[in-house]
């Protein structure tokens, strides 16, 4: 790579891109001047996307129902687990200041190549697109709508409400010239939403004693309740808690793509997926830039990865442990312990209890905020999903890659079509809770797939002036380890000793 950038350097031609086409060299565009104060203005956005899309899972309903069960002890596994992920996250984000592209398109351009690549990420994304988020928020409709927590024989209801917020989703996505604005817009006013009730209703409604419960349990290392220690433990939940206790899968890198439709760095040189109304000036490049290694460029740089920082560890780093903590204080302070979460009143875990205390309007005001993280949640993989397969299709197939670059939406919503039509389909097949720790464990997988391709990508691609440092190439090895132990775990527990051993 040092070659490459000298001669980069003299020439100012191209820089090798691996199996696809070298990039072209253009000047680093230069960010708005960083000021902290500033920066929710100046730049704010993929982290708030990200935020949204995750806390729903992880943070509202797995969360929860581990707090439930096993009280705070075991917290100590999402802070591993959003530390771990928040270094997948930046190490994504720099392969897109450098190059313009997301890092699934990093991936296309390594051997044996983009076919192989696309196929390849297209087949794992598949497993894990269950749409139990619309199933699971849909379950706060249900019960607003009939006056109770729905139960089993309530489903019917709760599916048509899951229709509802599908196709609530698929429009706010058609509007906004850029996808990326009608989502950055819903899902900031979301996010603020939920975590200003749940602050409020957990300053006034919660013990000192729990919020304590809750803050220690996040630093409790290793620590673990008598049901693990005797062995009485739910290892397929508890796999599922520490994908989803962030972003998860490939929702982790999706927010490179993000970053590319926000403009970020050399992204700005590249466009966006242009929505279906309103979007006919936007278009996508079917590939990216990079910049020339000058000290100029190097400032710059530096100077966008403040923003990156910013954005990662105040926004979704901190958001994440907020989103965590206050439901699980509502758990802990009003859902009794060892209690497990229904199926189909997964939304309003908490909202029973609160109303014991507060009355019916705390009752509808819990449903409505778990109707917002899940429907948030949902919107982000409405959108996450098609736009992963759309950039897979954009950059590893040579079809896609003589379309017109404008035309990326016309990949990009027929897959939305086919992913809503999916979701009415799953939703006959399986229960919301289900849904949503089967994607889990299948995203913990896809964790230690990304970990160890994007550190391939970065050492590969990337100039060493920007490569990440060691304490980050680290954090990607642990990544990948972490979730690789809690894979294992899972499978031994759930496939192996209860299925194949009982057989001999």
């Amino acid at each position: 790579m040092e070659e490459t950038n000298e001669h980069v350097a003299e020439m100012g031609e191209h820089v090798d891109g691996g199996t696809l086409p070298d990039w072209e060299v253009a000047e680093l565009p230069a960010p708005p001047q960083y000021q902290f104060g500033k920066a929710f203005r100046n730049i704010l956005g993929p982290g708030i996307i990200a935020l949204g899309a995750s806390i729903g899972s992880g943070e509202w309903l797995l969360g929860p129902a581990i707090t439930a069960q096993y009280g705070g002890t075991l917290l100590w596994i999402a802070t591993i687990a959003i530390l771990l992920q928040s270094v997948l996250n930046t190490e994504s984000i720099r392969y897109t200041l450098y190059t313009g592209e997301p890092m699934l398109s990093g991936y296309m351009r390594c051997k044996p190549g983009p076919r192989f690549w696309a196929i390849f990420y297209s087949g794992v994304d598949f497993f894990s697109i269950w749409p139990g988020w619309a199933m699971a928020a849909a379950t706060a409709l249900a019960a607003a709508w009939i006056g109770r927590m729905p139960a089993e024989a309530d489903q019917n209801t709760v599916r048509i409400f899951a229709y509802i917020i599908f196709f609530a989703c698929l429009a706010i996505i058609m509007f906004g010239g850029k996808i990326y604005n009608a989502l950055e817009k819903v899902l900031l006013f979301m996010v603020v939403w939920i975590i200003t009730y749940l602050v409020i209703v957990d300053v006034i409604l919660v013990s000192p004693a729990v919020w304590w419960t809750v803050i220690k349990g996040f630093f409790s290392f290793g620590a673990l309740p008598p049901e693990v220690q005797g062995g009485n433990f739910d290892w397929l939940l508890l796999g599922a808690f520490a994908a989803y206790a962030g972003s998860g899968g490939l929702g982790n890198i999706t927010i490179s793509n993000y970053v590319r439709d926000k403009g970020w760095g050399m992204s700005s040189l590249v466009g966006a997926i242009p929505s279906i109304i309103g979007g006919q000036k936007v278009t996508l490049s079917h590939f990216g830039k990079v910049f020339r290694i000058s000290p100029e460029n190097i400032n710059r740089f530096k100077e966008w990865w403040k923003y990156v920082r910013f954005e990662q560890y105040y926004i979704w780093v901190v958001g994440c442990f907020i989103g965590l903590a206050l439901p699980a204080m509502l758990t802990l302070e009003y859902v009794p312990l060892g209690q497990e979460m229904d199926q189909w009143a997964a939304a309003g875990f908490q909202a029973e209890g609160l109303a014991q205390r507060g009355g019916r309007i705390l009752w509808y005001l819990t449903l409505l905020c778990g109707f917002w993280v899940l429907f948030s949640t949902q919107l982000g993989s409405v959108d996450g999903v098609p736009r992963r397969f759309t950039d897979i299709i954009w950059t590893g197939f040579r079809r896609a890659r003589a379309m017109d670059d404008h035309n990326a939406k016309w990949i990009y919503y027929p897959i939305v079509l086919v992913y809503v039509l999916w979701g009415v389909i799953a939703m006959y097949l399986a229960k919301p809770l289900l849904m949503i720790i089967v994607s889990a464990t299948i995203g913990g997988y896809q964790l230690v797939m990304c970990s160890i391709h994007t550190l391939y990508v970065n050492r590969k691609f990337l100039p060493k002036e920007i490569q990440p440092p060691i304490y980050k190439q680290i954090g990607l090895i642990l990544c990948a380890l972490f979730y690789s132990i809690f894979g294992t775990i899972t499978v031994y527990k759930q496939v192996i000793v209860k299925f194949i051993l009982p057989l001999f």
